[in-house]
């Protein structure tokens, strides 16, 4: 939601805000309330008997339960967003073992469909996509660790308070381990405004409101995902519904007042793998001049005189300018010297390329042999430099000075330059010695430790936490008091974990607040990751509004019942796996989704959860589906993400979803590992009410109209599935009606009735069997779940 526009929101309405306080006073509101104390030996809640007293108080007669063929195809949607296979639905109906159903739910969990499944589910709040969004939307390339890191978590069922926990502070908590670097992608998920991060300059007010709301998205996703609270309406005043101060949410903004988002290395090796930069690494930037033959340099300083063995410089690799991406401002000549005076005097040349033009060297590292000299300074100078866009640069992502064992002596050196463009988390000058480009490996796009300028525009070192003040009116040029790292103050039995913080350890913080989200005490957290796992398999939470727990929010249908899985869920080892298998047993998971009229009258909405809820495919689904039955999928997992999209790249990028094949290279993936673009959403999943990544998106809203119906029957890829599934068909069964039958077992788990048989054999003789298919995937069955 627009910022400006979500202020206004908490502002409508204030008059409620007083009868509202006088019903709940803040400490009596029903999420703030606290959960039991933990439990030795947690039992699970009895849910059917909590569902059925409510359903008997209202008069209401449950449906039966559903047959064995629905039941596999809704397990099997619910818990790999894929149809079964024909195969499967006979092995399951014909089991007669009373524990098919347990031993169907428990295949299906140790899947690596399930991670993908509910992976995609997870995305959706973390507002996750593979494009910075905001007008120029360019291209993260680094972004997908983090999707592939949720779907493996979520397959080795990692403990909820670890899931949790490491993506505020993976690499605090889990330090050495590059999972839990991959973790942080969660914060850094969001939409991101180039300009304001790049190309403004520092000092403005544009940059610093820029900053201001890239920590108000930070704030946002962890608050709003893990405790369902809407901190982030008390940005410009006190939140006028919830027991939330002003003062908390700049003190939450102050604990992420010391990082930015940028790639980070997650792997790498010994001293002997200094092999190539990393793409997306930060570097040194020098001042845009109209001229090549224009005389830049850079010098960094030892600390002392050093005995060197040899200098690396590593190039840069640009991914957000839009720029030729290995080797962004290397220079065509350039000379490298060695001194023991800041201005040179005595300098010594130990390579010289100013006579011809360098071969440009893309990522590789280009080595330059030191001989065992002595020297304090390393100055590289460029005298052609590198064309940009119609103007030219001088840039390098790393420099490294190393000793005889290979010691980098450069390693968080002070650096000076004729020049420089100092933008906040893309250059600087300190980035040339920070070790971000250090090694050879893999980088995720994350949140990670910032540079702070001061009115020199000289970066202290990194990891510095920016002061953070009370802005009045959420105004930065109307700074108040000056606020330390917390969270909300309506939860005073957390407070602890922010006693006694060190003001400079920006990861102090972060790690303060995974503590605080993760405790059993906290009965935000609970609560909301119990009622986003019951609103996966039900369609709707126990409380309605899964991101808000606040007054303008829902209150539970079923407060016992929430209460009680919270704490069985946070006592009982917070295993995801068991609480998805605690709720498909249920016999409210497992009734059919009929209903007499008797039932719609009493419970339209089915709040009272009388029957099971129908709902249509998602988007992933629906293209997953058919890929399924087509028998193209590809199970292929991981990896950067693959783009079903034509593409230009500029300042602006420009995606062309007409131009892609049907059939071209990723075409079969399954969507989970498309590449997600903010700004232009794909045409197909956009009908089908994807998911916005823009956004926050605790549950997707379904709608039904006319575009639907066009797209499947003329999209293209719709129509190339269909032709797919009719070779698949045609080289599985000999005559039509064999045809026919084989389609309706793959892709609606039946076989046809007669007049079905009847009337699309007919069609596929006159119309063809590819336009056959096309109706199939045009049913309502095929459309929806149940």
């Amino acid at each position: 939601m627009n910022r400006g526009l979500r202020s206004v929101a908490c502002c409508i309405a204030l008059s409620g805000w007083t009868a509202l306080a006088a019903q709940d006073p803040a400490d009596d509101w029903w999420s703030l309330r606290s959960l039991p104390a933990a439990a030795s030996d947690p039992a699970p809640p009895p849910i059917d008997a909590l569902l059925d007293s409510r359903q008997a108080e209202a008069g209401l007669v449950p449906a039966p339960p559903a047959d064995r063929r629905t039941l596999i195809r809704r397990l099997t949607f619910d818990l790999h967003g894929l149809p079964p296979t024909p195969e499967d639905i006979e092995s399951f109906v014909d089991d007669p073992h009373p524990s098919a159903y347990a031993r169907l739910v428990d295949r299906l969990l140790a899947s690596p469909r399930y991670g993908e499944r509910f992976g995609r589910f997870w995305l959706d709040l973390a507002h996750y996509a593979d494009t910075h969004g905001y007008d120029k939307d360019k291209v993260r390339p680094n972004a997908w660790p983090y999707r592939d890191w949720v779907i493996q978590a979520l397959n080795t069922d990692l403990p909820f308070a670890r899931f949790a926990e490491l993506q505020i502070a993976g690499d605090v908590l889990a330090p050495g381990d590059p999972d839990g670097i991959k973790a942080l992608g969660f914060l850094a998920a969001g939409p991101w405004d180039f300009v304001g991060h790049v190309e403004l300059r520092e000092g403005t007010v544009d940059k610093d409101i820029t900053r201001s709301l890239d920590r108000d998205d930070m704030v946002a996703t962890v608050m709003a995902t893990f405790a369902s609270t809407t901190a982030t309406c008390a940005r410009c005043h006190d939140h006028k519904f919830d027991p939330v101060p002003q003062r908390d949410y700049y003190r939450l903004q102050a604990v992420f007042a010391g990082v930015e988002r940028a790639d980070r290395i997650y792997e790498g090796g010994a001293h002997s793998e200094y092999l190539t930069s990393n793409a997306g690494t930060l570097g040194y930037h020098s001042a845009i001049v109209p001229e090549q033959e224009t005389t830049k340099w850079v010098q960094v300083d030892l600390g002392a005189v050093q005995a060197l063995d040899e200098v690396v410089l590593l190039p840069a690799h640009e991914v957000y300018g839009g720029h030729p991406g290995p080797g962004f401002g290397f220079p065509r000549r350039f000379a490298v010297s060695l001194s023991n005076d800041a201005d040179g005097a005595d300098a010594v040349t130990i390579a010289n390329h100013t006579a011809a033009d360098f071969a440009h060297p893309g990522d590789d590292p280009v080595h330059i042999d030191c001989g065992g000299r002595t020297a304090r300074y390393v100055r590289i100078t460029a005298t052609h430099l590198f064309e940009r866009t119609d103007d030219w640069i001088f840039a390098l992502g790393e420099l490294l000075a190393l000793d005889a064992a290979g010691t980098n002596l450069a390693a968080g050196a002070a650096v000076t330059a004729l020049d420089s463009i100092e933008a906040g988390g893309a250059w600087g000058r300190a980035y040339l010695t920070d070790q971000a480009a250090r090694r050879s490996g893999k980088s995720v796009y994350v949140a990670t430790a910032s540079f702070r300028s001061n009115g020199s525009f000289t970066p202290p070192p990194a990891g510095l936490p920016r002061p953070i003040h009370v802005l009045a009116r959420g105004d930065v040029r109307q700074p108040g008091e000056e606020v330390d790292p917390g969270a909300l103050s309506c939860l005073p039995q957390l407070a602890h974990h922010f006693d006694g913080l060190p003001g400079d350890d920006e990861s102090a913080r972060r790690a303060a607040l995974a503590a605080w989200i993760t405790d059993p005490a906290n009965p935000l957290t609970w609560r909301s990751i119990v009622n986003r796992v019951w609103q996966f398999h039900f369609g709707e939470g126990l409380v309605d509004t899964p991101s808000d727990f606040g007054r303008m929010g829902s209150r539970p249908s079923h407060p016992e019942l929430l209460d009680a899985l919270a704490v069985w869920f946070r006592d009982s080892g917070g295993s995801l796996k068991d609480l998805h298998r605690l709720l498909l047993h249920t016999r409210a998971w497992q009734r059919a989704s009929t209903a007499s009229d008797t039932a719609l009258a009493a419970d339209a909405q089915n709040r009272l959860l009388g029957r099971f809820t129908r709902r249509r495919l998602d988007a992933e689904e629906l293209r997953d589906a058919m890929l399924a039955c087509s028998g193209r999928l590809d199970l292929t997992m991981g990896g950067p993400p693959v783009r079903w999209f034509g593409f230009e790249n500029d300042h602006s990028p420009r995606y062309l979803y007409q131009d892609f094949d049907p059939d071209g290279e990723g075409a079969n993936r399954r969507a989970v590992y498309r590449l997600i673009v903010r700004s232009v959403p794909d045409p197909l999943f956009e009908t089908f009410d994807c998911a916005d990544p823009s956004a926050l998106t605790p549950k997707r809203f379904t709608t039904q109209t006319p575009l639907q119906a066009l797209a499947l029957l003329n999209d293209r890829f719709v129509l190339r599935q269909a032709e797919h599934f009719a070779a698949q068909l045609e080289r599985e069964a000999e005559g039509m009606d064999a045809r026919v039958t084989r389609a309706f077992e793959i892709a609606l788990g039946r076989q046809p009735e007669q007049h079905e048989l009847t009337l699309l054999r007919d069609h596929a003789t006159t119309q063809g069997l590819a336009s056959a298919c096309r109706v199939v995937f045009n049913l309502n069955e095929f459309v929806f779940v149940d």
